[in-house]
């Protein structure tokens, strides 16, 4: 009986020490993911700022310079033909 009840015994640390090393594993894989997101998040963020810098906000400038400058030259011709009208 005293054999048997330390099988049991030893077998019940056996279980706890496998619960307890799942548990600081389990620790260190969310410590792990939560470091590779912080980072992935990080690399992402740089990568957009970087596309929108260098690409999207010289596109979007040339777009805007473009259009403002086709509907001012639109209002000047009208103004300077609307003012050559009343001259004559």
């Amino acid at each position: 009986m005293f054999a048997n009840g330390a099988e049991v015994r030893l077998e019940e640390a056996r279980q706890a020490e496998k619960q307890d090393e799942f548990a600081r594993q389990e620790k260190i894989l969310k410590l792990i993911s939560s470091e590779l997101t912080k980072n992935t998040t990080r690399v992402v963020e740089a990568s957009v700022k970087t596309v929108v810098q260098n690409s999207v906000l010289p596109s979007l400038e040339l777009i805007t310079k473009t259009e403002v400058k086709a509907a001012l030259n639109g209002q000047i011709a009208k103004g300077i033909s609307e003012s050559v009208n009343q001259v004559r």
